[in-house]
């Protein structure tokens, strides 16, 4: 075999290599992204499917963590690309973090996570802590941006031996504090006499 055969072969090679990973390239790049449940993927820096979990980080530190068995997303049944905001549904249940460890529990009817703010909405949210007490509200909205919930509609309540209500509510996750605000009533009760 000539010099000059062994070229071509070589170039002729080189050329079914690119070939090849360009059509590898395009078909992964343009193939639906279908995620079925149970399989585990990482989607985004921000936030990770495993098994029936969707999980929210901040600052390299889990913040909140939901069991889900339904994940729809609108955008892309109207358009077919990913869209901004994902719905889960059929959800079992919820957990807020601090420092690694469970600060709260929640149920919630339906919630909808924002993949470009990374901001969570909770709608028919009951939260519990790990010592017994309790919040009610329609709606919980997540800022990661600031780290707080906030309530906007009316919340029920009982933390220690004392009923709450109030027309809104805040969490500041960071300072484990929480703001209630407008007609706020609070009812304790004392033991004995």
């Amino acid at each position: 075999m000539t010099l000059w055969n062994k070229k071509w072969i070589i170039i002729l090679v080189a050329v079914v290599i690119i070939a090849a990973g360009a059509g590898i390239v395009w078909y992964f790049q343009s193939r639906d992204f279908i995620l079925p449940i149970g399989e585990e993927e990482e989607i985004s820096f921000h936030f990770r499917l495993a098994g029936n979990e969707v999980v929210g980080w901040s600052r390299g530190e889990m913040v909140w963590r939901i069991k889900v068995d339904t994940i729809l997303d609108p955008e892309r049944e109207r358009s077919g690309e990913m869209g901004e905001k994902l719905i889960l549904k059929d959800i079992e249940e919820g957990y807020f973090y601090r420092e690694g460890e469970v600060f709260f529990t929640f149920t919630v009817d339906e919630a909808h996570y924002h993949t470009r703010s990374e901001d969570l909405n909770l709608f028919g949210f009951r939260m519990e802590t790990p010592e017994g007490d309790w919040m009610e509200t329609g709606e919980m909205i997540y800022t990661k941006a600031e780290e707080i919930l906030r309530s906007p509609g009316k919340v029920i309540g009982k933390m220690g031996k004392t009923d709450i209500e109030a027309q809104r509510m805040t969490v500041l996750l960071e300072q484990e504090e929480i703001i209630f605000e407008g007609g706020v009533e609070m009812i304790h009760r004392l033991e004995g006499e």
